[in-house]
């Protein structure tokens, strides 16, 4: 309802009839090691407060109601008093009576209070649950009523022009809550308006609809997520809690609901049509990624199609993930895929927009970032371990960007690609290495030069290979294995100067089937 909207409060301020302060009551509950403030759906805050002093009815902070700023307290009580006197002046019920009272007080400082949000009670009731009191409330947003009536481009319909935005509590917004449309200075102006101006042609009703709407899927656990610095909120039309549910797993998968994906991603790689218990596959589905700003919020990406498409196109992105290894995320999440490109693993610390442009990848079936790609490689050449979340995100950008033929879930052992044959060759010197001396030293010193540039590295990799093999008894096994392997390269040119990013791909996923092979148990015969 305009003129309304769901704000946080940290207290109740529980006076009697006569405006006297009973008590204050915490609202706040202790989940876990989360604090949650309790939620009411009270007045509207007035916008810009940052720009002076604006006292808001029923709910406010304590500079407000207890002149809890040591340079602006009287102000903003005062304020706050005029504010409620002129809402209630009509209204002859004990409740409005008692507030009234209570901005009569000779020196409110009197009061024991906290920083934080107030919301009034009287006698252990809401002031904003009676009658009288939001009627009074309604009838004094709609007397004030001001602006230019324009066309709104969202609705199309005529309407009064909202002047200033709402905001929206953001995960990650340095101030709480920041507009989603806003004009901070001339700077940012556009199409003709300048900062003095509303920043865009939209209605009151249709601002005052978008901004509780997604506030309030903010709010709900169940129609967000976070990834990295991103918010990935997502919503269907009508009932979604199943759609939301379902999308909510494939967005970050838990070990325990492994059944559940296995049966969508199998179904999505053997190209049948897709069964999520309780969805509407044809139902419109919309994900919307916001990124939080300084002065207002960003818009990543907005995606709206069947629901039935996203979940085809999610399911195909885990299917090309699939790669031989023992991780405990048999399908790994986003968040693990942009900490695989940080240096201290933690998504936060990811490249600014690579969250957001790798889901919008996933869920549109589009080609992944190659600066995901690169970052990985990057990993890789300054000494990171290649394990199976590094293997895995290789691999899938080689089938969907480069429809590598050698990006299969195990070792292919008839493959000709000179690349993948490399690393693999690669691996089994490490290993020859290994078994010779107790310990490799080839991966750190030589395996950056040589998925880049194996002429350089090659020759004196395998001529050091026949000292290791020497110092076996027994060497047969790596002699016909690096045999197998030089037999597959191009005789006239074995070893390449240089490999493209993509060719460096195939030998890095080359080198992990080997490493992989070597640790899968083979029946004894």
């Amino acid at each position: 309802m305009p003129g309304w909207q769901n704000r946080s409060a940290d207290y109740a301020l529980n006076i009697n009839t006569a405006g006297k302060v009973l008590d204050v009551i915490p609202l706040e509950q202790q989940d876990g090691k989360k604090r949650i403030r309790k939620t009411f759906m009270l007045p509207e805050e007035p916008q810009g407060r940052t720009r002076g002093i604006k006292a808001a009815f029923l709910c406010d902070n304590g500079g407000y109601f207890f002149e809890l700023d040591k340079n602006r307290g009287k102000e903003k009580f005062n304020a706050a008093r005029i504010l409620h006197n002129e809402v209630l002046k009509e209204v002859k019920s004990p409740v409005a009576e008692a507030i009234k009272s209570f901005f009569k007080a000779a020196d409110p400082k009197d009061n024991l209070a906290e920083t934080g949000n107030y919301v009034f009670m009287v006698n252990g009731r809401y002031a904003h649950e009676e009658t009288n009191i939001r009627n009074a409330w309604n009838d004094f947003k709609a007397a004030n009523v001001q602006g230019e009536i324009i066309r709104c481009l969202v609705s199309g319909k005529q309407d009064l022009i909202t002047d200033l935005q709402g905001k929206i509590k953001l995960p990650g917004v340095t101030m709480g809550s920041v507009p989603l449309i806003s004009i901070n200075s001339e700077s940012f102006a556009s199409y003709g308006k300048s900062a003095k101006q509303p920043a865009a042609q939209i209605g009151q009703e249709s601002s005052f609809q978008y901004v509780t709407a997604l506030n309030d899927l903010l709010q709900d656990e169940k129609h967000h997520k976070s990834l990295a610095l991103d918010t990935i909120v997502y919503w269907a039309e009508g009932n979604d809690s199943a759609e939301a549910q379902t999308f909510s797993l494939l967005a970050d998968p838990k070990e325990s609901e492994n059944s559940k994906l296995d049966s969508i991603i199998k179904s999505a790689a053997a190209g049948q049509k897709i069964f999520a218990e309780g969805c509407d596959l044809n139902k419109r589905f919309y994900i919307l990624c916001l990124s939080p700003n300084a002065g207002r919020i960003s818009i990543r990406f907005f995606y709206m199609d069947n629901f039935g498409v996203i979940l085809n196109n999610v399911a195909r992105h885990y299917q090309n993930l699939r790669i031989a290894g023992n991780s405990k995320f048999p399908y790994t999440p986003p968040w693990m895929i942009l900490s695989e490109t940080t240096v201290k693993k933690s998504a936060k610390d990811a490249a600014p927009l690579l969250g957001g442009q790798l889901l919008e990848t996933i869920i549109q079936g589009k080609a992944y970032p190659l600066t995901l790609y690169n970052a990985i490689l990057m990993r890789i050449r300054a000494g990171e371990s290649i394990n199976q979340t590094k293997a895995a995100i290789i691999k899938a950008v080689l089938i969907r960007n480069f429809k590598s033929e050698v990006a299969t879930m195990a070792i292919n052992k008839d493959s000709m690609n000179t690349p993948y044959t490399l690393g693999r060759l690669f691996n089994v010197l490490e290993q020859l290495q290994e078994r010779a001396n107790g310990k490799s030293t080839i991966g750190q010193q030589f395996f950056s030069s040589a998925c880049s540039n194996p002429a350089n590295v090659f020759p004196k990799l395998l001529s050091l290979s026949m000292h290791h093999a020497n110092k076996l008894e027994n060497s047969v096994w790596f002699e016909k294995q690096k045999g197998d392997l030089i037999g597959r390269l191009n005789a006239e040119n074995p070893f390449p100067i240089s490999l493209t990013l993509k060719q460096q791909g195939e030998f890095i996923v080359g080198y992990y089937h080997q490493q992989q092979d070597r640790f899968t148990k083979k029946e004894d015969k």
